[in-house]
C-alpha cells in the first residue's frame, strides 16, 4: 500500500528526480507483489539492493552525459559553474557510483545471509549513517574549496 501511495502522491519535483522516485516505488510494489504471490517475505528484502542498482545506473549513466546528475543539482543553486566546479561534480558523481556499488553489495549480502537482524541493522540504520557521512563529508569538502 505504501508504494502505491508513493507513486501517486509524489509532489511535482524536478522531473529527473520524480521519475526516479516513481521507478523505485514501482520496484518496491513489484517486490511486494512477488513476496505476496510466492508467500516469501524475503523477496521484499531485496528492495534496498534494487534501489542501489537503480541509483548506480542513473548516476553512472549521467557520467556519459554533458551534465552529471550532481551538476544538475548544483545548478539549481548556482546556474553558472566554473570548469573546476564541473570537474568537481563529476568526481562527486563517481564517488556516489562507488558508494552505490558497495552499499548495494552489502545490502545483497544481508539478504543472502538470511538473517533479519543483520538485514535490519544494516539496511535500516548503518546504510543511512553511511549516506549521511558521505553527504556531510562532501559538504565539508565543498565548503573548504569554495572559500
Amino acid at each position: 500500500m505504501f508504494f502505491i501511495l508513493r507513486i501517486f502522491t509524489l509532489p511535482n519535483i524536478f522531473s529527473y528526480i520524480q521519475w526516479l522516485a516513481k521507478i523505485t516505488a514501482c520496484v518496491g510494489l513489484f517486490l511486494a507483489i512477488l513476496s505476496w504471490v510466492f508467500t516469501k517475505y524475503q523477496l521484499l528484502l531485496y528492495y534496498p539492493v534494487a534501489v542501489n542498482v537503480l541509483f548506480f545506473a542513473v548516476f553512472c549513466y549521467s557520467l556519459t552525459q554533458p551534465q552529471t546528475i550532481i551538476e544538475k543539482f548544483a545548478r539549481i543553486r548556482h546556474s553558472e559553474l566554473s570548469r573546476k566546479a564541473i570537474q568537481y561534480t563529476r568526481k562527486v558523481t563517481l564517488c556516489w557510483c562507488v558508494f552505490f556499488v558497495l552499499n548495494g553489495s552489502i545490502a545483497l549480502l544481508t539478504c543472502l545471509l538470511d538473517n533479519i537482524s543483520y538485514w535490519t541493522i544494516y539496511n535500516g540504520l548503518i546504510s543511512y549513517i553511511l549516506i549521511a557521512i558521505l553527504m556531510g563529508g562532501e559538504w565539508l569538502i565543498r565548503q573548504k574549496h569554495q572559500n
